[in-house]
């Protein structure tokens, strides 16, 4: 059994990343509205956590000025999307209680 990384929260001290917490939210909650799978809120919230579990990754963007900014964004942005899939996925193999009291009103159980 592996253990898991401890969260590094250290990075809420620096204003241009949070902003980029924020802007990676706002682009998933807008690119996935139809499928109501994650809100705005909730995104920024993922954004936060995965940031905070991956301080290598925050560390290397900001360390190294060919990559900076930009190159955090883009992978956040990606390992959101990996979650918004993710749940998108466990949301379609779900039925709701409407959907399964309609079925059983019209006797498909």
């Amino acid at each position: 059994m592996t253990a898991s990384p401890a969260a590094d929260w250290r990075f809420l001290d620096l204003p241009e990343v949070v902003a980029l917490t924020g802007r990676a939210a706002r682009r998933i909650a807008d690119g996935y509205e139809d499928t109501l799978t994650m809100e705005y809120d909730d995104a920024r919230q993922e954004a936060l956590l995965i940031l905070a579990t991956k301080p290598a990754m925050v560390g290397e963007c900001l360390s190294d000025p060919n990559l900076g900014l930009g190159v955090l964004y883009h992978r956040l942005v990606l390992d959101l999307i990996d979650r918004v899939k993710t749940e998108a996925r466990r949301r379609i193999r779900h039925t709701s209680y409407e959907a399964a009291c309609n079925a059983a009103e019209q006797g498909r159980v």
